[in-house]
């Protein structure tokens, strides 16, 4: 801040200026070397003009004044040299004959001048009202000087005035009683000044015992820190590591989930596929029926379990009534042949072959009965407002927890249904070998499969499909999406196959595509980046479970050599490009 908070007169700048003219011009060049506000600016320190006008910019406006600017220029005031002996008091009392006797703007600047903060605030506080010193004449001011410096003007020994008392030897002796008391206080303070000195002699040895104390300290710190910092690194190397194990978690979570869910849709759909393999066996029937008719042929066609089942169903009809005849040809011979006692054994024990794939888990009640009807029977839109009314039945305890079993996994296979219509049977894919073959039976849902695609290898083995002629050219996000589609109408009539699409990326990313197939951008930098995400899930698969069947579509040689070692089924991207 400049001189003080208070703006000043131009008597009192006039009177800063003058002070400035008075500082020496080797004076002014060893500031400007040795202050910081020259430091930056390009002030040269032999241009006096120019340093004795910034000084004046700075002394009289609101830049700072540094201690070493104030002193400088209370050395060039009288004024300053007769108020630096004074204490503030004194100064205080006799201000106004001060000014009298020195002018009011000099007492003023010499007082802001002071290296003390108490003058300096007085003087401020001084300047703020509106008459900060009383008129009075020099002869006043000399003599309000004079009464209040008297016994200093005793003690130096100045002669009284004409007028006053002669120096007698009482005075002389008044005077020396005087002098030698002050030389006892004097003595006094000398020991109490020595005293104060052997205190900071112990002051000083403490300092530089704390000093060593501090300096030993310092070089433990640094030794502490050295450790702080490689504990720090320490840890930033495991929370990175737990960072990496954390994702590869994530990562097994999912092949997991997806290992699980390819064995439970398979499962919900086995009981259906066997029911559809025995509608397609004739041989069993072939002895006991001469033909059986075709029936239903046009609800086979929408729903095909449920035709299986109608098959199954008037087959059992056929068979009760000719076990009917039989038990009455059997009642009714005197003599009954063994070919007709075995054939009655035979056509019940083919009866309750049928009636247990018909109904495997036969319903207790009536209302189970009507309520797995209506599940069954229900359009695929009504499905989601049928999800929740065994909860509320159960909740109204309206049926029993085995019932309420019963119906979730009624509900679960009427969905798993849904989801594999359309995936017609391949009579003759089991007779065929290779790995297209099993590819197929998978995804005729034979059995629970995981299909690993390289993609970008595999948008590069098929540039018919993906990279058109000219003119109809796409880019690499609408090539992606277009094999992300694909995959999804392949794969989307069996859910127990789980797709999962292997992309390059920089950075890593899993979506679901649909709630079979899942699309992975690998991270990282450098090529090849998306192999070693499918080789880690290889692993994975393969000693989770080693009896699930996993495909790798890709054309990538070391990519697929690496992957049968790890017993995966390597397939080619045009042999795949065939079910597309």
């Amino acid at each position: 801040m400049a001189l003080c908070e208070t703006a000043l007169p131009p008597v009192y700048e006039k009177e800063l200026r003058r002070l400035v003219k008075l500082v020496p011009a080797d004076d002014l060049a060893a500031f400007a070397a040795t202050d910081q506000i020259f430091k930056a600016g390009g002030f040269r320190s032999g241009n006096t003009a120019v340093l004795r006008t910034r000084i004046q910019q700075i002394v009289c406006g609101a830049a700072d004044v540094s201690d070493t600017l104030r002193r400088l220029l209370a050395r060039r005031s009288r004024a300053h040299t007769l108020t630096g002996l004074m204490s503030p008091d004194a100064i205080a009392d006799n201000r106004h004959a001060l000014s009298a006797l020195l002018g009011g703007e000099v007492l003023m600047i010499a007082l802001l001048l002071d290296h003390r903060r108490e003058v300096r605030d007085k003087a401020e506080n001084w300047l703020k009202t509106p008459a900060p010193f009383m008129d009075m004449t020099p002869a006043e001011a000399h003599d309000r000087l004079k009464n209040s410096f008297a016994d200093f003007i005793e003690l130096a020994g100045m002669v009284p005035e004409s007028g006053g008392l002669p120096i007698t030897r009482e005075a002389w002796q008044h005077q020396k009683e005087k002098l030698e008391g002050r030389v006892r206080d004097l003595s006094a303070e000398n020991r109490r000044l020595k005293g104060v000195d052997d205190r900071l002699s112990r002051v000083v040895k403490e300092l530089k015992e704390s000093s060593e104390n501090l300096k030993s300290c310092n070089s433990k710190a640094a030794v502490l820190e050295k450790e702080l910092s490689q504990a720090k690194t320490k840890a930033a190397e495991t929370t990175a590591e737990l960072q990496r194990e954390k994702s590869a978690r994530d990562e097994r979570l999912k092949a997991a989930l997806d290992v699980a869910l390819a064995q439970e849709f398979h499962g919900w759909l086995a009981q259906a596929r066997t029911v559809e393999a025995a509608a397609f066996d004739d041989k069993t029937h072939g002895d006991l029926l001469d033909r059986a008719e075709a029936a239903l042929k046009k609800q086979a066609a929408a729903d095909r379990h449920s035709g299986n089942l109608a098959k199954l169903i008037e087959r059992v009809e056929t068979l009760e009534s000719a076990r009917k005849r039989v038990l009455a040809a059997l009642r009714n011979a005197l003599r009954p042949t063994p070919e007709l006692k075995a054939l009655e054994s035979e056509i019940g024990r083919e009866l309750e072959r049928l009636n247990t794939l018909i109904t495997p888990d036969a319903a207790a009640t009536p209302l189970e009965q009507s309520l797995v009807t209506r599940i069954n029977s229900a359009d695929d839109n009504e499905l989601p407002n049928l999800r929740e009314v065994p909860e509320l039945l159960r909740a109204l305890a309206m049926i029993d927890e085995a019932a309420f079993v019963r119906l979730k996994q009624a509900f679960k296979k009427r969905l798993a249904t849904v989801e594999a219509l359309g995936v017609p049977p391949d009579k003759g894919s089991e007779a065929r070998d290779g790995k297209s073959s099993l590819l197929g039976r998978a995804l005729a849902g034979s059995a629970p499969a995981i299909l690993m695609i390289d993609g970008h290898n595999m948008l590069f083995g098929l540039p018919a499909r993906y990279s058109p002629a000219r003119g109809k050219a796409l880019n690499d996000a609408a090539k992606r999406e277009r094999l992300v589609a694909d995959i999804v109408r392949v794969t989307a009539p069996n859910p127990a196959v789980r797709a999962w699409i292997v992309f390059d990326g920089p950075t890593r990313s899993d979506t679901q595509a649909a709630p079979n197939v899942r699309v992975t951008y690998s991270g990282g930098k450098g090529e090849h980046r998306a192999d070693g995400v499918i080789i880690d899930n290889l692993k994975f698969f393969k000693s989770s479970d080693p009896g699930m069947r996993v495909f790798l579509v890709s054309n990538d040689k070391e990519l697929c050599e690496a992957s049968q070692r790890l017993g995966a089924c390597n397939v080619e991207v045009l042999d795949f490009g065939a079910f597309l």
